[in-house]
């Protein structure tokens, strides 16, 4: 048996000095990401612009527009006391279940798939992710060690992730409503519950999500795509040939930002999902690696502001986040370098779309309350209290 320290908040009031501590780092690694998102969303659209609007700067001037949106919430939620969002957890993801519901009838049919409203820029896929997080995290935090019993646990765990995954496996997305599942077993799991439950969920959902993979038309016809690929390569599907051809053409230091040839057409949604091609295409391996150090930097300090939480819920809150923020980036560009089948899902920060770079920010937001939390409560000089646990897990 383990123990850990929780710290209990004992006053409300700052000292001075204190109101703006805040994880430096991890601005730093969300202001990098976003400003090489926002060049890349301006290089990926100013031929869209020019040729469906007649105007260069019409899809950039959206995205602008949804980070001043993300911005504005962020530094609002960062100012305020995390735990107030657990009063929200429920409406929020009532709301979000109904907007689930309500894009099935009457949302916008772009490629196929019924995601969104206004062209797409409202996505409630995209909510659904922060909302499943924000309400795992207080009824895990709620449960305690009571989430090991079937009925308190495993049960309700599963009514709740399984319908707000199928709600989106009617869009078609079958890439967001696994990165859902991923992220709430995780959290399920680092909460204590009983590892028989883990195995049962995880061999649940794997089971289902193999099957729809299977038998969901656009689906199988990817899968089949990828193993063809991996027998020859020469074979694969032309996004993935694109991709690879993007990523080839570039080479070490890239042919410059802006340079492309792929995302005029050659590779389609070059500024959605393909963004990470693009951006190897024009700024090389170097380009390629600066992301990828950035994201590890925001997920290291995620974790980091996680395990400096001082209780359960901030801790689960801040693991969730960074869990999504991470997974998401990691099945993006597994996609684009075909480690796995071609599924379509934005790259946080860098690819075009207002409502993923909206949320994604205000998940920025909430880990900054935490961290700022922690750092409060470290100068406060609270009394430890000791808790037991088969984990290491806060209570």
């Amino acid at each position: 048996m383990s123990t850990i320290n929780v710290v209990r908040k004992k006053t409300n009031r700052v000292k001075p000095g204190l109101k703006f501590q805040f994880d430096y780092w991890l601005i730093l690694a969300a202001s990098g990401l976003i400003l090489i998102g926002m060049l890349m969303v301006y290089s990926t659209t100013f031929d869209y612009g020019l040729r469906f609007q007649d105007d260069a700067t019409y899809y950039f001037r959206r995205q602008f527009t949804a980070l001043l949106i993300g911005l504005a919430a962020a530094l609002i939620i960062m100012q305020f006391d995390y735990h107030v969002l657990r009063r929200f957890s429920v409406p929020l993801l009532g709301l979000t279940i109904t907007g689930l519901l309500v894009v099935l009838f009457f949302g916008d049919a772009i490629f196929g798939a019924q995601r969104g409203f206004y062209e797409g820029s409202y996505q409630p896929s995209e909510i659904a992710k922060l909302a499943t997080i924000l309400y795992i995290a207080h009824w895990l935090h709620s449960k305690g060690d009571r989430i090991k019993k079937v009925s308190y646990g495993l049960l309700p765990f599963s009514i709740l992730v399984g319908s707000i995954s199928a709600l989106i496996v009617q869009q078609p997305d079958l890439s967001t409503a696994g990165l859902i599942a991923i992220v709430s077993l995780t959290l399920f799991f680092v909460a204590g519950a009983d590892i028989k439950q883990i195995l049962v969920a995880g061999a649940a959902g794997g089971t289902a999500f193999l099957f729809l993979m299977l038998t969901l038309p656009h689906a199988a016809a990817r899968v089949d795509a990828y193993t063809v690929a991996l027998r020859d390569p020469t074979q694969a599907s032309w996004n993935v040939r694109q991709a690879l051809i993007a990523l080839g053409r570039g080479g070490i230091f890239g042919v410059g930002l802006g340079e492309s040839v792929q995302k005029f057409g050659a590779l389609p949604a070059a500024h959605t999902d393909g963004v990470f091609a693009i951006l190897g295409e024009e700024l090389g391996l170097v380009g390629t690696l600066l992301v990828l150090g950035l994201l590890a930097l925001l997920v290291w300090r995620g974790i980091y502001i996680a395990t400096k939480a001082r209780n359960s819920y901030g801790f689960l809150l801040a693991l969730g986040i960074t869990c999504w923020l991470g997974y998401q980036a990691l099945i993006n560009m597994a996609v684009i370098t075909t480690v796995i089948p071609f599924t379509g899902i934005p790259l946080p920060f860098l690819s075009y779309g207002g409502s993923s770079l909206a949320i994604s920010l205000i998940g920025i937001g909430i880990l900054l309350s935490i961290s700022r939390d922690s750092a409060i409560t470290k100068h406060q000089k609270p009394q430890p209290v000791k808790l037991s646990g088969k984990k290491r897990i806060i209570r």
